[in-house]
């Protein structure tokens, strides 16, 4: 195995079960590194996110490399945001993703108007609805490789405010899947 495994190259030919959590989140340090995860292709990840095992996602989520998987993903997610089901009127969502070992979540606001999806740290306004989440689940949520419906039932997803709009959230974003 290469000392420095390419994100894209992973997610293209490599199993990542033949890695330790090490290498793995080694490979996702390194790529986040430069650029934010900007030359990360989102099918990729999405592909590496489903064949990866839970244990390794876990450990992904419970490392020094989870606040930077975040932020390439929010960091990315106006990119995603598809108009459909847009509204003149602002729409807010707070996303709680939770099991962060030193604060307990990690905690980001979307705020969709007119067409354009808006990413914040603050929780500064008041949500339509607040989803919640914990990172492996969330990770599987965004690459299209779980149900939020599934995980709504299963508890495994808990949304508080308007479910409705909640349950219209993905389609609201054109979500790359592998």
């Amino acid at each position: 195995m290469p000392e420095k495994i390419d994100v894209n190259e992973l997610g293209r030919s490599v199993d990542p079960k033949s890695l330790s959590d090490e290498q793995l989140v080694d490979a996702l340090r390194d790529g986040l590194a430069s650029d934010g995860g900007k030359d990360i292709d989102p099918s990729l990840f999405a592909r590496l996110v489903k064949s990866t095992g839970k244990g390794q996602l876990e450990a992904v989520m419970a490392s020094d490399v989870r606040r930077p998987v975040l932020d390439a993903i929010f960091g990315r997610m106006a990119e995603f945001y598809s108009s459909k089901g847009s509204s003149a009127k602002r729409q807010v969502v707070h996303w709680h993703v939770t099991g962060n070992s030193s604060s307990g979540t990690d905690d980001f606001q979307t705020a969709m108007q007119h067409g354009t999806c808006e990413v914040s740290e603050e929780l500064s306004e008041e949500p339509r609805t607040e989803l919640s989440m914990d990172g492996v689940q969330f990770l599987k949520v965004v690459t299209n490789n779980a149900s939020p419906v599934t995980l709504f039932m299963t508890r495994k997803l808990k949304v508080s405010g308007d479910v409705g709009f909640a349950t219209a959230l993905q389609k609201m974003f054109t979500i790359p899947s592998a």
